[in-house]
């Protein structure tokens, strides 16, 4: 497991069959960290620098990184797709973008640039995105609307599969409150979601209306 320590301006490596739980310093002397992707060797580390605008590859040991793609505002989350397309989380322009390390180019995936709303097409401030490792179908946590968003790859809009459609925050089984971050599993599409006001881990089945918490101490009503 991989954990961004960002107050201490490291990333840490801890193994999840140890008895210690101690954990080593893979990557030192990073700040700004809101999120990171390690590829499956765990010799590159992509990381979301929100305050420095940018997402960075980072050896593991490594002494500095590289910037990957230009500037991602506010950038607060990022995922590599099967064709090492970096995906990062442009959360203060309201989109999410895409750019290939084959083209060197960069282009809007999901939202419109500088343009928030709770309509389909758009999102408002986007944070944690998980791409789908069989068919590249991008979810966000689309923070401020209060929902999770679906988008199929080359898509111009969206589908809610968590949370409400309209951006209404709540505190039950059919709401979400500023969900930070998203995991899904591609074999049966079961969501999992860090729905953050409500302190609690929601577990969001396939064309469901609500979820149900599996961790954490947030109310779960029907």
């Amino acid at each position: 497991m991989y954990v961004a320590d960002t107050a201490n301006r490291r990333i840490q490596s801890l193994s999840l069959s140890g008895s210690t739980g101690t954990g080593v310093t893979v990557v030192s002397n990073i700040e700004s960290v809101s999120a990171l992707y390690v590829d499956k060797e765990g010799v590159n580390i992509y990381v979301a620098l929100r305050y420095f605008d940018r997402v960075e590859k980072w050896t593991k040991d490594g002494k500095s990184g590289v910037q990957i793609g230009g500037q991602c505002k506010q950038c607060a989350g990022v995922w590599i797709d099967g064709e090492q397309n970096v995906y990062m989380t442009e959360s203060g322009a309201h989109r999410v973008l895409q750019w290939s390390p084959k083209t060197k180019t960069t282009v809007t995936v999901a939202g419109q640039a500088d343009d928030e709303g709770h309509s389909t097409d758009l999102l408002y401030f986007p944070t944690g995105i998980y791409v789908s490792s069989t068919d590249s179908t991008l979810y966000i946590a689309d923070t401020s609307n209060n929902r999770i968003q679906k988008w199929n790859k080359d898509a111009k809009q969206g589908t809610t599969v968590a949370g409400c459609q309209n951006g209404t925050s709540g505190y039950n089984a059919s709401f979400l409150s500023s969900p930070l971050d998203v995991f899904v599993d591609d074999k049966s599409n079961v969501v999992y979601i860090a729905d953050s006001d409500n302190n609690r881990v929601q577990k969001w089945l396939p064309n469901q209306s609500s979820g149900s918490t599996i961790a954490g101490n947030g109310c779960n009503f029907v």
